[in-house]
This record gives structure tokens, sequence and C-alpha cells, in this order.
């Protein structure tokens, strides 16, 4: 077992769940009968700081897969700190030593095109990302190829289970996308919201960089879903923002169900390439920086 920086044994797991709109709504993730919490808010010493609480959970499932452990870590809750990107390589640092290969996230999203409209389900295929190219990495050497950014098998196990929610609640769903990420705090103009959509995006939003190239730099499978709770500034004449909470407060904690599902499904070995995208400018030192 890998221990912190600090000497504490980090829990092994395969899967991780990373939470945003959804988790921070419905509260935990262990409200799902499937799912009991083992250790809660965990916190780890790493060189780039605490990494944020995580929680071990077991998902029990009557397939023949039987339990699966998942580190469960809920980001939504630094998306307005300062130090995010380092707090998000703080947790990486702790995934890489949990031997973690499958990465689950979901989050809320904005629109910035009048294809996409509230309540609406997202499984990315792309992302632009606008946040400060400050992030780092944990491990310099590691040269990052961002084809097909989001994990095919995550993306495709997420948009079937994404589907058979949107059949129940009557939405819709959708399994391409161009997601940019976006600094905040504040929201966007109308005149920025329409630079965006010019160069391609389709839905906005604070999460997700630097997290999907960490996982790519760690060799683990990334995949996100999202809802749609808003249009973005001049999309519509105005747009709601006590709408945006009503759906943040009754729609998007069905987001930490939809991903639960993903991870239910998802075989420990992946069969894809992911892992093969993180190459090294020098091969021979494959060891990864121990400092910040």
């Amino acid at each position: 077992m890998a221990k912190d920086a600090d000497g504490t044994s980090i829990p092994t797991a395969a899967f991780a769940l990373l939470g945003g709109s959804g988790i921070a709504a419905s509260g935990a993730p262990e409200r799902d009968p499937r799912v009991t919490r083992v250790d809660q808010d965990l916190v780890f010493a790493t060189p780039f700081g605490p990494a944020p609480a995580i929680d071990r959970l077991v998902l029990r499932s009557d397939d023949p897969v039987g339990e699966r452990t998942i580190l469960a870590a809920r980001l939504h809750a630094v998306l307005q700190q300062r130090d995010r990107p380092r707090t998000v390589l703080a947790l990486f640092w702790v995934l890489q030593r949990a031997e973690v290969r499958r990465i689950v996230a979901e989050a809320g999203a904005g629109s910035i095109t009048q294809h996409f409209h509230p309540r609406d389900l997202i499984v990315p295929h792309d992302f632009i990302d606008f946040t400060p190219q400050v992030n780092g990495q944990l491990d310099p050497d590691a040269v990052l190829v961002m084809r097909e950014p989001f994990c095919p098998e995550i993306r495709e196990v997420l948009w079937q289970r994404a589907r058979r929610f949107a059949a129940e609640k009557a939405t819709r769903v959708f399994n391409r996308a161009v997601y940019v990420a976006v600094q905040g705090p504040r929201f966007e103009t109308a005149a920025e919201v329409a630079a965006l959509a010019r160069l391609g995006g389709d839905v906005i939003g604070q999460a997700l960089a630097p997290e999907v190239g960490l996982a790519r730099e760690i060799g683990a499978c990334y995949g996100v879903v999202q809802m749609v709770l808003n249009y973005a500034e001049g999309v519509r004449p105005e747009w709601d923002f006590d709408l945006l909470r009503e759906i943040v407060r009754e729609g998007a904690e069905e987001l930490g169900p939809v991903a639960l599902d993903a991870l239910e499904s998802l075989s420990v070995e992946p069969g894809c390439l992911c892992r093969s995208y993180c190459k090294r400018s020098r091969p021979d030192e494959a060891a990864v920086a121990d400092t910040a």
C-alpha cells in the first residue's frame, strides 16, 4: 500500500468518482442503496499541499463484478479556490498512488448555443481549455497526447446510462459536445460567450481542467457526464438564475446515480488506448517528480 508525504497509508482503488453539481446537490453518493461509505473525509499530505477530502466507498452490484472500491472527491467545493489547480494536482498525486485506473466525473454546465437546453444531459467528446496554463504536471517530463481526451469506453457507458435516465425524466441526452473550461469565478460576458461559440464550443463551465489532463498523465481513463443548468449570457434575451438554482437543487442530484451506474458496469482493465497517450520526453526517467 502506498503512503502519502506524511507516511499515512493510501487505500488502493481501481475507480474514482469526481463530484460536481450532482453530488453537491444530493449530499452524498451513499444515498444510493448500492453504496456503503467505508471511510469519510480522508485527507492526505502531498508535495503540492493537502489533497481535498476523499471518501472511500464500496459499490455493491448483483452483476458478476460483485463489489468494487471507489475513491470519491467533491471537487465542486474547490471550484472557487485560488489554489484550485494545485489542489487538483494534490488529488491526482493521491489517485496515482492509489492505482486508480478509471475516473468518472459529473458536473453542471451552461449552454453557449441554442441547441442545448436546461436539464439536457451531455457526454462531451472534446474540450477547449481557457483556464490559465499554470496548472503544471506531476511529472514535468510527461508529454500528453490529447487524442480522444475522454475515454471512449467510459463515454459509451455514460451515454447508455444517461439515455436510460433521460427516458425516465423526459429530457434529452447527447453524446457529442465540445466543453469550454474557463477560470471563473465570474460568469462570462455575452461577447465572450459569442466568441467561444464561434471557436466551436457548445457548453461552458469551471470544471474539468486540469483534471482531464492529469488523468491522462497518471494513466487513468477519464469521462464526464454533465447537466445543462442554464443558458450562458447572450444566448437567450435573459437567462433565469432562479431556474438554475432549481435545476441544481432538484435535477442535478440525478447526475450522481448516472455516474455510479457507469462505475458499476465499467471493467477494471481498460480495453482502450488512453494509457498509451502519455509519453515521456526522457523515457529513461519515468519516476514522477516528488517536489512541487
